[in-house]
């Protein structure tokens, strides 16, 4: 643990100032915060509110675990009509044989029984989806179902009518998988058409990105979820769009995400770096666990001793039940801020304005942004993330962490969400120096590398240098390759997969 102990180190050192200067951006952030106030009260979902006439919507989710099944109870709660694909089966296997569906139990912030359909195939979800596809599993499955959904929604393209589109959400949007379906599904419908034709279908596809996911939730047993938050803002963009007019090529998602989850998603200005920067999960979770390791790393039994002359065996050491909430300390919150100050720096290198950790909280958990300055009432203070922490937990609003080095606060956010981070400051010139130690700290840990664990950038071909900040700007808005380059980025991943066999 010693290079844990030098890295939280850091954070009491002030270098040159650069600590107190993000604290300073940090607060001078949150006094200008956009979106709703800072002090939000539970957001409850209500009716569907596409107006009279207007019939319930299909949305077909890829993905039956927490988040999906939190997400279709928040689109049942609300009159729609959701039906799940899981990529494993595991979930559904007996409802995919028998052509049933789910009925899902919905517990904490949506209370109810909501039926969901369950699809047995790819084309079998595209086609019941109404022409709305949702991909809620974690970053480290996306690309795997990118490819398997992309022969089923290039032949959906082919049969929409003019002026029709299918929309595609990412819950939440990582290492800038958008790019990678866009190109998919291009090099798919490529086989069958030429280039422009190509283009032209390409066209009835929007993406919208997502900042984060609109619930938290945690399957408990069978059907059954427990919707522990239902987000009272969620950022997102959509691709293909046109820098400076963005938002206005955004307003027809903006009302069908409107429609579908309740006034909750923000545009946000920026395209695809902006919503990748806007996941703070990675972040939050490196610090949470970096600060709590060896309660996910239980120590092993101990070889047999011999004592007095005899062979002494010991027990095997339990699993200590942890709140993450309550154990982010004063030393834990200070790590997170810190790593929040680096990646509002490469933001503000973009020119993005992005919500801060404590927007985060305060909208995510419903926890207050300010707390009464002790002695003065009638002043206040900015609450810390510790203080959030604390507040979330006493509220009822915590959960369990992590039991075990097996989980995707390490697998999927470390390769998925902290690289892109690290690239993107390496490519404005802000060193991402939390992070780099971060991401090496965990890789000394698990023996792994967990730089070139992200299969999404490696077969993008996006971090071996050949890509400038430009590239990155231009397909963050377009959501593909600028054409020169086209060519090669589609002959890569297979090029590596024969170089793997």
């Amino acid at each position: 643990m010693a290079a844990l102990a030098v890295l939280l180190l850091l954070l009491l050192t002030d270098r040159s100032g650069g600590f107190q200067q993000r604290a300073d951006f940090r607060r001078r952030r949150r006094r200008r915060a956009v979106g709703p106030a800072a002090a939000s009260p539970s957001a409850s979902p209500g009716p569907a509110d596409g107006g009279p006439g207007v019939p319930p919507a299909r949305v077909g989710i890829i993905g039956a675990g927490s988040i999906a099944l939190g997400t279709a109870s928040l689109l049942g709660s609300r009159g729609h009509a959701p039906v799940v694909y899981s990529p494993s089966g595991g979930g559904t296997r007996e409802r995919q044989a028998d052509g049933g569906g789910l009925s899902v139990r919905s517990a904490g912030a949506i209370e109810g029984r909501f039926e969901v359909g369950v699809a047995r195939s790819p084309g079998d979800l595209v086609r019941s989806s109404g022409d709305v596809l949702l991909l809620a599993l974690p970053a480290n499955g996306h690309k795997r179902m990118m490819e398997q959904f992309a022969p089923a929604i290039s032949e959906r393209l082919e049969g929409l009518r003019d002026g029709a589109r299918f929309e595609v959400m990412i819950s939440s949007h990582a290492s800038l998988g958008a790019v990678y379906l866009m190109e998919t599904v291009r090099s798919k419908l490529l086989e069958t058409h030429p280039e422009e034709a190509c283009n032209n279908l390409l066209g009835r596809m929007r993406i919208s990105a997502w900042g984060t996911t609109a619930v938290t939730a945690r399957r408990t047993a069978g059907d059954a979820v427990n919707v522990l938050t239902v987000r009272e803002a969620v950022d997102f963009c959509t691709v293909p769009c046109t820098e400076g007019t963005a938002e206005d090529d955004a307003a027809s998602c903006s009302a069908l995400l409107t429609r579908l989850f309740g006034d909750r998603f923000r545009f946000r200005d920026g395209g695809l770096l902006a919503i990748s920067l806007s996941n703070l999960n990675p972040q939050n979770h490196l610090g949470i666990v970096l600060g709590n390791m060896s309660r996910m790393d239980p120590a092993p039994r101990p070889p047999p001793v011999e004592v007095g002359g005899e062979l002494r065996s010991f027990p095997e050491s339990e699993p200590e039940p942890w709140w993450q909430g309550k154990s982010i300390t004063p030393a834990v919150g200070n790590l997170m801020e810190a790593l929040d100050g680096e990646r509002i720096d490469i933001a503000a290198a973009l020119g993005l304005e992005l919500r801060t950790i404590h927007e985060h909280f305060s909208w995510s958990f419903h926890v207050p942004m300010t707390t009464p300055v002790e002695g003065d009432s009638a002043m206040t203070r900015p609450t810390t993330v510790s203080e959030m922490s604390q507040i979330m937990h006493f509220l009822g609003r915590d959960v369990l962490g992590p039991s075990s080095l097996d989980t995707r606060y390490v697998s999927e956010d470390v390769p998925y969400g902290l690289v892109l981070t690290v690239l993107l400051g390496q490519l404005v010139g802000k060193p991402a120096k939390l992070h780099e130690s971060g991401i090496a700290i965990l890789s000394a840990m698990y023996g792994l590398d967990f730089m070139n664990q992200n299969d999404l950038l490696l077969d993008l071909g996006l971090m071996d240098g050949r890509y400038v900040l430009e590239d990155f700007q231009r397909m963050a808005y377009s959501g593909s390759f600028s054409s020169e380059k086209q060519h090669e980025t589609l002959e890569r991943p297979k090029a590596r997969e024969t170089a793997n066999r």
